[in-house]
């Protein structure tokens, strides 16, 4: 274990899986740009995705592109990808293919805690992707799609190949917590409102999460 000692409270830096762990108060700090760091998550996946919910929040003051969360599989280095691609802009992607979406400006924060949502249907194709509790227009992507069972998941870094070739330029930098997802589309009402029952039960869940920290990311306590 490390120590992040130029911290007001102790920060702790893991390594290994930790199984089924509660981050309930608790956030991932993402210190500086790198091309090593991020948070490994492990669901375990027992048949492709035909649908999903996946929802988070971050904190930050960078205004250059960056990855929050980036699902490769052997096959496809995109499978599932939301990148921040300016202040007001994301860029989602399903099955190596993407949309943009442009946030408006009521809805922007700016350096504030920021709650994002993506949900995908196979059937229909259409993706949804909530800021801040607003829905933005819904697009059509990857119709007819199912999403590999073998992902490597990573916070904080966009990958390349499976699990590497990973970009400083397009890593996160700041505070992330609350991420979920699930393996079905939640109701609009549920991703309105930002409430995350356990109802259906989480693919990834914030509560009792299978990570493993990578690099320099320190996991510590929220300062609100």
């Amino acid at each position: 274990m490390e120590q992040a000692g130029l911290w007001p409270v102790i920060f702790l830096g893991l390594s290994g899986a930790l199984a089924q762990t509660s981050l309930d108060e608790k956030v991932f700090v993402f210190p500086k740009p790198s091309t090593n760091s991020y948070v490994k998550l492990m669901p375990r996946l027992l048949e492709p995705l035909q649908q999903f919910t996946m929802c988070l929040r971050f904190y930050t003051d960078l205004t250059r592109e960056f990855s929050l969360i980036s699902c490769a599989s052997r096959n496809k280095d995109n499978e599932i990808l939301l990148i921040k691609y300016s202040p007001t802009v994301y860029h989602a992607f399903v099955g190596g293919t993407s949309l943009a979406y442009t946030v408006p400006g009521s809805t922007y924060r700016g350096s504030q805690w920021e709650n994002v949502c993506m949900a995908w249907n196979s059937t229909t194709g259409i993706i949804q992707l909530w800021v801040n509790g607003l829905a933005l227009p819904r697009k059509g992507l990857s119709k007819g799609y199912a999403v590999e069972t073998d992902l490597f998941i990573m916070l904080g870094q966009e990958q390349d190949s499976y699990g590497g070739s990973l970009d400083e330029k397009q890593s996160f930098v700041g505070e992330m917590a609350g991420v979920y997802m699930w393996d079905t589309v939640l109701p609009s009402e549920q991703l309105r409102r930002m409430g995350w029952e356990k109802v259906p039960t989480p693919l990834v869940d914030w509560t009792a999460l299978n990570f493993e920290i990578k690099g320099y990311v320190v996991l510590g306590p929220t300062l609100d």
